[in-house]
């Protein structure tokens, strides 16, 4: 129907949209941002708040700059099937980040020898995974969280998944 509206073909609508959730909301595909890798490489803070923020960069990577946050907000709230393309951008997001937390973690447990490599793959996982969950969280708490000027929403659930894990009961 979006094809036949924009008057082309879906296979040329498919050519730039991997989905129509994506033309809806304009999103652009996923990369890594120099800027954020460095960031993170270089950041204050402990590797998973870290990798909370770099995953939360990545996701951005995804939505223009273009003044139109109020509206994908807006659609996401009264469309919720839409809500879907989070989870899977944010699970893109995390194996795009995983090269770069592997790295991380190589560089820091060069100096321990009993730490086989396997073992830093399945810690990078866990990390991602868990990063992708905290910015899913924050993101069903505040819609808006996508913006690249909010930031309380994501601290907020970093701080709360902290603190669950931490302390339990």
């Amino acid at each position: 129907m979006i094809a036949a509206r924009a008057g082309i073909s879906t296979r040329t609508f498919f050519n730039y949209f991997p989905s129509k959730e994506d033309a809806a909301l304009g999103l652009q595909p996923l990369h890594v941002p120099d800027h954020a890798a460095a960031a993170f490489r270089e950041g204050d803070g402990d590797l998973f708040e870290r990798a909370v923020r770099l995953t939360m960069e990545v996701i951005r990577t995804a939505v223009p700059d273009d003044g139109l946050g109020e509206r994908r907000s807006e659609l996401i709230r009264t469309l919720p099937e839409l809500r879907g393309r989070l989870k899977h951008f944010s699970t893109t997001a995390g194996e795009l980040i995983e090269p770069v937390l592997i790295e991380e973690l190589t560089r820091r447990t060069l100096i321990d020898e009993d730490v086989h490599a396997q073992d830093i793959r399945d810690a990078a996982t866990a990390l991602r995974m868990v990063a992708g969950t905290v910015v899913r969280f924050a993101f069903v708490k505040n819609p808006s969280a996508w913006s690249g000027t909010t930031t309380e929403s994501l601290t907020s659930a970093t701080a709360l998944f902290r603190e669950v894990i931490q302390n339990p009961s």
